[in-house]
């Protein structure tokens, strides 16, 4: 293997640590927020794994001669436009945010595994590489597993949520509705007053305030 083609392996795996770096503290605000109790085990549970992905990443850059790095990297997730985000996420639900944060989950997670592919196919064409290859693969398996996971339970996760948000926007509609209606009542509840500017006089709309005019001033 040529220089030139190690220190480009090293920046591939350097890259992978960065993501790996970013999906450690992704993670973690991911196992705090989630409001399903199955979503949290397994988000548990793949915290310990991606810190174990960290760690192969480190000993492969230091065994080749390289310095792990410890930047994040910024991680791939479906981001709306601004002008629609503004106006969307203020209003979202728990529920919402959760749905929204399983997709953005999944999309990580299957990011993850392009990566770690690419990895093995590099190390595969380099000489000397191939002690790199088993801990490359476990950590490939490992979120090949927690992707397939994602992907399986979006479903049930979705009819887990649904329901909530289903209500929520029920009850934000019945609360709009139910303001305006006050507030036409409201209106409809005020006496207003009309009075002749002639005599001072005062009536309750303007039909007995004309027909006063007409018949007591104007007929002078």
């Amino acid at each position: 293997m040529t220089q030139h083609l190690h220190d480009k392996f090293l920046l591939y795996l350097n890259s992978s640590l960065a993501m790996e770096n970013a999906a450690l503290e992704r993670v973690q605000k991911r196992v705090q927020q989630t409001i399903l109790e199955d979503s949290k085990q397994q988000l548990q549970n793949h915290l310990e794994e991606t810190k174990q992905h960290q760690d192969r990443l480190r000993q492969l850059i230091t065994k080749l001669g390289g310095s792990p790095t410890q930047e994040k990297g910024n991680l791939p997730i479906a981001m709306p436009p601004d002008s629609i985000r503004n106006v969307m996420h203020p209003s979202m639900t728990s529920a919402e945010q959760e749905l929204m944060q399983s997709v953005e989950d999944t999309i990580v997670e299957s990011a993850e595994v392009t990566g770690y592919n690419l990895l093995i196919q590099m190390a595969g064409k380099m000489n000397k590489m191939d002690d790199a290859i088993p801990s490359l693969r476990q950590s490939l398996q490992e979120e090949e597993k927690m992707f397939g996971w994602l992907r399986a339970n979006a479903p049930a996760m979705f009819a887990k949520l649904w329901p909530q948000i289903e209500e929520s926007l029920s009850s934000s509609s019945s609360s709009s509705s139910s303001k305006i209606k006050t507030t036409t009542e409201n209106v409809d509840d005020i006496h207003q007053i009309f009075k002749c500017e002639s005599c001072n006089e005062t009536f309750t709309s303007r039909e007995e305030l004309r027909q006063h005019t007409l018949h007591k001033h104007e007929s002078r």
